[in-house]
């Protein structure tokens, strides 16, 4: 089912930094800085850009956090493999059979299939992806926009090296970094084949950017890293003209919403109507742009729904 193309959100995301950011390039500089921004070659010009998979993993890693805030254990530890246990300590005893989705193998006599392996995944897998799953939810690197907008400047910091022991500073360890401050950057979102609750956990992600409550890169206990997110599109496409929100689970079939697993969310009494879309080929597509978080407030306690119903980790006849 998941090979079908039904339903997909897309979303332009323009990220603001409030405080200098430090995403690290990973490469070490014979001279100047001891740390250093990623850059590339756009338009012929050197620029500094957010990558796309650093803004994933910060994503993923709220998500979590809020998926355990309300219902504990409802989420995989992604790089715990069960099979080196006595090299990976899990530090809450509750979450020792949290291992990683990606570890898992079919329970229940299932075939292995993308079926099996969406219908086993916690709630982050599903959205983001594991080691079976590709996933639903992808996002581009996040580029400057072009003059006049402003643009991003380095800036120079310095640092002292902390004794792990006692604390403490260590005499003579200094070193420098580099970091990106002022500009604004564009990323795009993609959720494709979406269930509602993904669609509500997605709005939740862009709503906490707004409020300034996701940071990115290093440094982030010490003043750096605080962005501020602000959606310029959003738009939902559907291979058939629809009159209401609706997701992956209302538009499968029988066998399929079995198969994966799928969450009927039953909507409020009132559903969410759609204004009048534009054809785009086979696709029908409507623009939320305008009041996407009051349309779309109604799905959000589908989030903590799904996640009562999918139930804890580690649980038989999951």
């Amino acid at each position: 089912m998941l090979r079908k193309w039904l339903c997909q959100a897309d979303i332009t995301v323009q990220l603001q930094p409030i405080d200098p950011i430090l995403i690290k390039s990973g490469y070490a500089t014979l001279r100047g800085p001891d740390m250093v921004p990623v850059e590339t070659l756009r338009d012929g010009k050197q620029t500094f850009f957010f990558p796309g998979s650093s803004l994933k993993g910060v994503l993923r890693s709220h998500f979590e956090r809020i998926a355990r805030t309300l219902q504990p254990r409802s989420v995989c530890i992604p790089y715990y493999d069960p099979k080196k246990e006595n090299e990976f300590n899990v530090p809450v005893p509750e979450e020792q059979q949290s291992y990683g989705c990606g570890f898992r193998t079919p329970g229940d006599g299932r075939q292995d299939s993308s079926a099996t392996a969406y219908h086993e995944s916690c709630a982050a897998c599903r959205l983001f992806g594991s080691l079976r799953f590709a996933g639903r939810f992808s996002i581009g690197d996040a580029y400057p926009l072009p003059e006049p907008a402003p643009q991003p400047k380095p800036g120079q910091r310095n640092g002292v090296g902390i004794d792990r022991f006692t604390g403490g500073t260590v005499r003579g360890v200094l070193f420098d970094l580099v970091v990106v401050e002022g500009g604004v950057f564009e990323t795009a979102i993609r959720v494709t084949n979406f269930e509602l609750w993904q669609l509500a956990a997605v709005n939740f992600l862009l709503q906490d950017l707004h409020d300034e409550m996701i940071t990115l890169g290093s440094g982030r206990s010490r003043g750096l890293g605080r962005v501020k997110g602000e959606v310029t599109r959003y738009a939902l496409s559907y291979v058939r003209p629809q009159s209401h929100v609706v997701g992956l689970t209302e538009l499968a079939s029988d066998e399929e919403r079995q198969a994966y697993r799928l969450f009927d969310w039953r909507q409020p009494p009132l559903l969410i109507s759609l204004a009048d879309g534009r054809r785009l080929g086979l696709r029908s597509e409507y623009d939320l742009t305008q009041n996407w978080v009051e349309l779309l407030q109604p799905l959000a306690g589908s989030v903590e729904a799904f996640l009562k119903q999918h139930g804890p980790l580690g649980v038989p006849n999951r």
